[in-house]
């Protein structure tokens, strides 16, 4: 079976307006973290159509799914993501901040990544009934990989266990392998202070918003003794309230402690605990330290990656006049304002390009083995996390990037069905590479 000769024009024509009806029905529910449930519904309803059994095994993660077809191994798994993020509402289409009355939005592109994986599982399982060929898919709807790590809470529910290799991708502006992923503590730090009247008996009081404050202080100095590829932020969950006559007596910041790897997010987060203890012992409070989730490095399989890339370079999108022309509208809002091109659409060939991103994909790659890639769906230069992902989230070049995708996880999933040494290779990968990330250094 010649993988790099599948006519996929039909089964666009088949799936084409049922996967970008769910990929824009999705968009307009913009469901954030663990509130999925009409987005996982969608989902689940068309897999269950198109001859999936549905399963989900967990009471605690109710927009968790598996969708299972075919019998036998090997058994693939795919993950779909359909998470929205807060504050990123935007009229689709327009290359201009304009908010919606929804408060989330899909600046991310999980719309087109959870239904990406649909059309690469409906085409796959159509090519493998016409070709008789044993194996099994698994589509795994996971939810909350935003500000959450939902995959990282399904590892613990068990919904991986016994997948020989996973498959995932991501929209972004440029196309490539995505095997380079930040480590990433998510913490709340919440202190504990006394209140009183701030102006009358402020000797009685010990804010916790001080606190808060001299933590971030401490943290800004700690930059200087970070690791060049460390990252930390923080937001403001609980400023103290809203009267500044009132000494705060509970304030909270929420805090992102990212590195390249596991270990190095580890022991960063233990000096930012540290200087959190220490803000609060300056200033009488207390602090409760509270883990929300973590996310793993990403643990390359360069076999995977292979495989990815071969696929990738056929299946790049090209974009028409008018998709080019829209692009341009949004340029001047991106990391690349002055780029001579409306979309990056060649494919970025190197397997070790750095990126900012965390994602609980790592945590499943550090379980089995796991690979993921990038297609161009956005404008040259579109930040992720920003109104104008948003903004092009139903555009035709989106949809086109994400059946691209769609055929890119097909023939990727075929090979190793066809080719079983190669899925022997795969495993080895997996081995080696994990022997070298938990070796003592």
């Amino acid at each position: 079976m010649n993988i790099s000769k599948i006519d996929y024009t039909s089964l666009i024509e088949k799936y084409q307006s049922l996967i970008i009806s769910a990929a824009d029905s999705i968009w307009e529910f913009a469901e954030t973290a663990f509130q999925e449930h009409r987005s996982s519904s969608l989902l689940k309803s068309i897999l269950e159509e198109q001859g999936f059994s549905i399963s989900a095994p967990s009471e605690k993660l109710p927009t968790a799914f598996t969708a299972r077809w075919g019998y036998g191994r090997p058994i693939l798994g795919f993950l779909g993501e359909y998470d929205a993020l807060p504050g990123l509402s935007q009229k689709a289409d327009i290359a201009a901040p304009a908010p919606t009355s929804s408060s989330a939005g899909h600046g991310c592109g999980h719309n087109l990544l959870g239904c990406g994986v649909l059309a690469g599982v409906l085409f796959l399982k159509d090519i493998m009934e016409q070709e008789k060929l044993p194996g099994t898919i698994l589509y795994f709807g996971c939810p909350a990989e935003e500000n959450a790590a939902g995959k990282a809470f399904m590892i613990e529910e068990g919904f991986f266990k016994d997948v020989d290799a996973a498959f995932s991708w991501h929209p972004h502006y440029q196309s490539g392998i995505f095997n380079q992923a930040l480590a990433n503590h998510r913490v709340y730090y919440t202190f504990h202070g006394t209140s009183a009247h701030a102006s009358q008996s402020p000797h009685l009081g010990r804010s916790a918003l001080d606190a808060c404050e001299l933590m971030n202080v401490g943290v800004n100095y700690l930059r200087e003794h970070m690791i060049d590829e460390a990252r930390v932020h923080y937001a403001y969950t609980d400023a103290g309230g809203t009267a500044p006559n009132i000494i705060p007596s509970r304030a909270q910041v929420f805090y992102a402690v990212r590195a390249p790897k596991s270990e190095d997010a580890r022991l960063l987060r233990e000096r930012v605990d540290d200087i959190a203890r220490g803000a609060a012992l300056m200033t009488g409070t207390s602090v409760d330290i509270e883990t929300a989730c973590v996310y793993d490095s990403f643990l390359p399989n360069p076999v995977l990656d292979q495989l990815v890339l071969k696929y990738l370079k056929l299946y790049t999108p090209v974009h028409s006049p008018g998709e080019e022309a829209y692009a341009r509208d949004f340029l001047s809002y991106g990391n690349l304002p002055e780029a001579d091109r409306a979309f990056d659409d060649i494919p970025d060939l190197s397997i070790t390009r750095k990126t900012g991103i965390s994602t609980d994909v790592g945590n499943v790659s550090q379980i089995l083995p796991c690979t993921a890639f990038m297609v161009c769906c956005y404008a040259n230069g579109s930040p992720l996390h920003h109104w104008t992902v948003t903004a092009q989230g139903k555009s035709s070049a989106a949809h086109k990037g994400m059946l691209a995708a769609g055929k890119i996880l097909s023939s990727c999933a075929l090979e190793l069905l066809t080719e079983p040494g190669l899925l022997l290779q795969v495993q080895k990968a997996f081995h080696k590479a994990k022997g070298i990330y938990t070796a003592a250094p």
